[in-house]
């Protein structure tokens, strides 16, 4: 075994991948039961399974403001709920716990893997598993189906749902790395520069935590690979992303 590190410089535009669309997207304050407290919303119950709960959102808290919007009744709670529906991106609230304002910080991204890989995804909200390692696997079959069938989103879609039921679980960190390289290509050979260089960028910070990793030396030749892949993609992007860089910057002049 060995025990490698790599250092890779990641100025590329970032941004998080969703497995579904917009307006797809689960409430921000899914699993949360509310009742008025006049001033705001008294928190009745947080489902252990919500963001809210994994933003530290808990019974009795009295939500004060979300976002810049003062909260004065569980009306205009309902109302900002619906407006927020479809957002994934951070939203602040203010809260008052045991007499003491608080702020915390709801998102749609899926924590462990913000956590272990630094990434921004929004996971499948609606199907859950009693069991993490049954999650993992269902989605892992899913995922070889759908690379099987040639659909690269799909399968890509597929093995972060399965990391984010087994964060640790570095096959499947391994094979969205691959599939989040492969789309990227795909993505810059299309056309879509900012859509391809996200997913490059992406895959080299999944990559680059793995190579930190005590790996066998297979893993390590197919790890290094990815990156030198990566590597060149960027590399071949770089005129094509100053000339774009360039085009923007002679309209605004205009």
């Amino acid at each position: 075994m060995r025990r490698s590190t790599i250092c890779v410089s990641l100025l590329l535009l970032a941004s998080p991948l969703s497995a579904v669309t917009a307006a797809q997207l689960p409430s921000l304050f899914r699993g949360i039961v509310v009742a008025d407290a006049e001033p705001g919303v008294r928190v009745v119950s947080v489902e252990e399974s919500s963001q809210a709960y994994e933003a530290d959102l808990r019974p009795d808290d009295i939500v004060l403001r979300v976002q810049e919007t003062e909260i004065r009744s569980i009306d205009e709670f309902a109302l900002l709920s619906n407006t927020l529906k479809g957002r994934a991106a951070p939203t602040k609230l203010l809260v008052f716990r045991n007499g003491l304002p608080r702020e915390l910080v709801l998102h749609l991204y899926s924590y462990p893997i913000l956590q272990a890989w630094a990434i921004e995804v929004v996971p499948d909200h609606d199907l859950r598993f009693a069991q993490p390692h049954t999650g993992r696997d269902y989605w892992m079959r899913m995922g070889r189906g759908f690379e099987g069938a040639g659909k690269d989103p799909e399968a890509l879609n597929a093995y972060l749902n399965a990391l984010h039921q087994m964060a640790t679980d570095r096959d499947a960190a391994g094979k969205a790395a691959e599939l989040f390289l492969r789309v990227g290509e795909r993505r810059l050979r299309d056309g879509a520069l900012h859509e391809g260089l996200s997913s490059l960028r992406q895959a080299l910070v999944i990559l680059e935590k793995l190579f930190d990793e005590p790996l066998s030396d297979d893993r390590l030749r197919a790890v290094k690979e990815q990156l030198d892949r990566a590597v060149a993609a960027l590399r071949d992007a770089k005129p094509h992303l100053l000339k774009s860089r360039q085009t923007s910057s002679t309209i605004k002049d205009r």
